[in-house]
């Protein structure tokens, strides 16, 4: 757990300084491309279960350090875009009974 949360720190940093948007979609398309392989490999091969559960928790720190990236990039665009400040209402809405 501790090498995931220096990874997406790491990856934080990345996305804040050098980064690029474009780059950033080729970082998750290709992690996405890694777990998409795992799972296919595990439905075809007789695998050990301690196996299976060690790819199943590489995809998660995979899926961890990608969201890590989103989030980065997320930071980044919120700085840009100005703060709304209405406040949003629930409305409800009444459903006709049939």
């Amino acid at each position: 757990m501790e090498a995931a949360i220096r990874l997406e720190r790491h990856l934080e940093e990345i996305a804040t300084k050098m980064a690029s948007e474009e780059t950033m979609t080729h970082f998750v398309s290709a992690g996405m491309e890694v777990v998409q392989a795992a799972n296919a490999a595990v439905g075809q091969l007789d695998v050990p279960e301690e196996t299976k559960v060690r790819i199943h928790k590489a995809e998660r720190e995979v899926l961890l350090a990608m969201r890590g990236m989103i989030d980065a990039v997320l930071t980044e665009i919120d700085k840009e875009v100005p703060k709304d400040d209405r406040e949003l209402k629930k409305v409800p809405i009444k459903r006709k009974s049939k």
